[in-house]
């Protein structure tokens, strides 16, 4: 059996992690799984804002999604253009709901969803 030799690792700050700062997000979204052509595969019903940064967002929904499909997001509340996502992670939470994680991959994350605008 080889023995392994514990090193000090400088201290992690999650800055090495994520290009954007992620900040608390609030309010409803529209969401949905689209296809390659655009078109809605599925509603992610009740969807509603975890946290967001520039790069993605998180968010809960009564409906999972797939790791890797790209969902378009709307909000409801402030006309803002819609955005695109990727799914890069998926939970579930001990209220029923789904935690999805996602990259941002077009458009942009509307300033009312970081700033409550």
């Amino acid at each position: 059996m080889k023995a392994y030799k514990m090193e000090n690792q400088p201290r992690w700050d999650g800055d090495d992690r994520r290009g954007s700062p992620r900040v608390a997000g609030e309010g409803l979204i529209n969401a949905a799984v689209i296809d390659g052509f655009g078109q809605t595969r599925s509603v992610l019903r009740h969807a509603q804002v975890v946290n967001v940064s520039g790069g993605g967002l998180a968010f809960t929904s009564e409906v999972s999604a797939e790791v890797g499909v790209t969902v378009s997001i709307r909000t409801p509340q402030v006309r803002a253009e819609p955005f695109r996502v990727q799914i890069v992670g998926s939970s579930q939470r001990g209220d029923g709901h789904c935690e999805l994680r996602a990259r941002l991959v077009e458009g942009a994350i509307p300033a009312c969803l970081m700033y409550d605008w």
